[in-house]
């Protein structure tokens, strides 16, 4: 980890105690409106102001309020969905990745072919009590590393209570927005029953190889991120091991 990522993990950090993040609306039907802050309720009616700064209306009873708060907490993404969503134009430009470029395919590149249908021995294997963590685990963090913008990554299971996950990630937000997924998914047990994870090792890097960060999440770490007590920017300062 080179020096100017912390100065700019600290000047996010002191940043962060003057602008709010964006609030989340989510419907029952799915719609989703990126308002600045969570509605409040005036003659029956919810108000909510766009980040645009447009006002609108809602019937308070249309609102998913269970859901507003967690695709709120994942700064727009869903962890446990497998729903992607686009990157907003409020993104904050990367000091990490200001140079790098991703990786994509060219246009002429020939269509994928249809995947196969699923058999017997692609189903995900469950989590069994002392066989280590199953692949249905894996999976959600997987899909909870690609809905925060994280698509290239490896994680291995390596305990019957932890796993590793190598991942790559060009900006301050993916970093932070992984170790909240990581918080998360940790604190609700990747939503499994009789799953209980207590580590993650994390390993960050950017697409040119440089270490953008390594972490070792622990339970206590995971309920400190999940329950607000500690920022993710805080919590890159105090614990981040080069």
């Amino acid at each position: 980890m080179k020096k100017p990522f912390v100065l700019a993990a600290l000047a996010v950090l002191i940043a962060t105690q003057t602008f709010a993040a964006s609030y989340w609306v989510v419907t029952k039907d799915g719609t989703r409106y990126e308002a600045k802050a969570k509605w409040t309720t005036v003659n029956g009616k919810a108000m909510i102001t766009l980040v645009s700064g447009t006002v609108m209306s809602l019937d308070p009873g249309s609102i998913d309020v269970a859901k507003s708060e967690e695709v709120t907490r994942l700064g727009g993404g869903s962890l446990f969905g497998v729903e992607q969503l686009p990157a907003t134009a409020t993104s904050k430009a990367s000091t990490l990745g200001s140079s790098i470029r991703l990786h994509k395919l060219p246009s002429s590149e020939p269509a994928a072919a249809p995947a196969p249908a699923a058999t017997a021995t692609d189903i995900p294997k469950p989590s069994a009590p002392g066989a280590g963590l199953g692949t249905d685990v894996v999976g959600r963090f997987e899909r909870a590393f690609e809905n925060v913008g994280i698509f290239e990554h490896k994680l291995v299971a390596t305990g019957t209570n932890s796993l590793r996950a190598d991942l790559t990630a060009d900006t301050e937000d993916k970093v932070f927005n992984t170790l909240t997924a990581t918080a998360f998914l940790m604190v609700h047990n990747a939503g499994i029953p009789g799953v209980q994870i207590d580590t993650v090792d994390l390993f960050l890097k950017t697409t040119t190889g440089e270490a953008a960060g390594r972490f070792h999440v622990t339970r206590d770490d995971a309920q400190a991120l999940d329950a607000k007590t500690m920022t993710p920017q805080a919590y890159f300062v105090l614990k981040v091991l080069f």
